[in-house]
């Protein structure tokens, strides 16, 4: 009996240690604010004001804040290069993508998105689009500390705790068990997700997540059926949606997280240029009033390591060029492994062919789809950008690109799915961990000899 309450103690004590391990914010905390943390954590502070995660929605009466051109004949109303404010109050994204506005009704409390959109790619306005309900639609992942109940939040944007959770309590005592620090792709996925509450309350985002409790995150996502969200393949073909090809890859599957190639308070970070420099894609975002133009883009620097190193973290046996090695040309092409596996194909711009986003599924998109499904419709690694001599014909370059890659598929078969080179084990293998466990066993028959 006294053995048998021996291993309960040491269970309980174990249990106990693990839960004092896992923040967990008291259930009487509220939304303190983003400006709560900056006296302790100026550093994290920094890069979150700096990152568009703050600056998703923002006042349309400031200059500079509106990306697209007024001066389109169908540019919402306005003077002195900002819009008319009985009109449009908030601007939404242009970063990297549309433009659209927010109407805002102090009286009601309404917040309606504008017919108004911007297209960066097209360069023109379309003022013909469904007025929606931005609680509704929008508001849960734009926003911080969103109550369903009320239709309230704490403050416009992602702040600290869009994150972290609620953290009245932890401001005040500044202990980290009163905090959470969510590590879980979830944590991303609930709004980097284009997906409808569980629930059936009618809200276009998840509703419910509870941060640190990844197992709380609860959708309805986007059917692959939606051609405008998903190529025929099943990839992404849309923005806010990298979390449903995430959990479709194998990277879901080994458990590397959205952390392990993004810096969670770097992620949201992009660059504006007056002139791009080369290779890089960016959105034209106007300045109405001096009349100039720049260029935002997405160009890595929220990721933990440059592109070029980044892959080669997990994967360090696979070949620099792998199968891109037909000749001594492709051998020297300064290619990455994102060029194929994340190839930029949302939002591409078609005169440059740069896209401003890419898929997470981390498959290269292959030739051989883009026949089977029709090259107008489904893009591949090799000729979407690249391999455009081959002529102007999609279908053409996609035979082309497929008929090459059986070239290589000897190559390919000495190497696993993964990329990484044929498990082979170690002589003696599984003695030794034979002969480890039977060691465990003795030493633990010891212990229990003594109690």
């Amino acid at each position: 009996m006294k053995r048998k309450n021996t291993i309960i103690n040491a269970v309980v004590v174990t249990l106990l240690v693990l839960s004092l391990a896992l923040p967990v914010y008291a259930a009487s905390a509220t939304y303190a604010g983003t400006e709560a943390c900056k006296t302790c954590h100026a550093d994290k502070y920094n890069l979150l004001k700096g990152s568009i995660h703050q600056k998703m929605i923002q006042d349309a009466s400031v200059p500079g804040n509106v990306h697209g051109n007024l001066s389109d004949p169908k540019a919402p109303p306005g003077t002195g290069g900002l819009p008319d404010p009985k009109v449009i109050n908030y601007v939404i994204g242009g970063w990297y993508k549309e433009e659209s506005y927010i109407q805002y009704n102090s009286a009601t409390g309404k917040y309606n998105v504008t017919n108004y959109e911007w297209s960066p790619i097209n360069g023109h306005y379309a003022n013909d689009k469904e007025i929606r309900d931005w609680l509704v639609k929008c508001a849960g992942c734009h926003t911080t500390g969103f109550n369903t109940s009320t239709k309230k939040f704490k403050e416009m944007n992602i702040g600290c705790e869009a994150c972290h959770g609620p953290g009245s309590v932890h401001v005040t005592s500044n202990s980290k068990t009163d905090i959470v620090v969510d590590k879980s792709p979830e944590a991303c996925g609930r709004c980097h997700i284009r997906a409808t509450a569980a629930d059936g309350s009618g809200f276009n985002f998840p509703v419910g997540y509870v941060a640190g409790k990844p197992e709380t995150l609860k959708y309805v996502p986007e059917p692959y059926t939606a051609t405008a969200s998903f190529f025929p393949d099943k990839t992404s073909n849309r923005h806010r949606q990298q979390f449903l090809d995430y959990k479709e890859s194998k990277h879901y599957t080994a458990g590397t997280t959205c952390l392990s190639c993004h810096d969670s308070h770097k992620v949201g970070t992009v660059t504006v240029y007056d002139a791009l420099p080369a290779d890089v894609y960016g959105v034209k975002i106007y300045n109405n009033v001096d009349k100039t133009v720049k260029y935002a883009a997405w160009d890595g620097k929220g990721l933990v390591k440059p592109k070029a190193e980044l892959c080669k973290s997990c994967h360090g046996a696979v070949a620099v060029t792998h199968k891109h090695e037909f000749n001594a040309a492709a051998k020297g092409a300064a290619l990455l492994c994102t060029d194929c596996h994340m190839p930029d194909v949302i939002n591409v711009d078609p005169v440059t062919l740069r896209g401003a986003l890419s898929p997470h599924t981390f498959n290269a998109l292959s030739p051989e789809n883009s026949l089977k499904y029709g090259a107008d419709k489904m893009p591949n690694s090799c000729t979407y950008r690249c391999h455009q001599d081959k002529g102007t014909d999609k279908t053409v370059r996609a035979q082309w690109a497929a008929d090459a890659l059986k070239g290589t598929a000897a190559a390919a078969a000495t190497t696993t799915a993964a990329g990484q080179p044929a498990a082979t084990k170690t002589p003696g293998f599984e003695a030794t961990i034979a002969i480890v466990g039977l060691m465990f066993v003795l030493f633990a028959k010891a212990v229990m000899r003594k109690q």
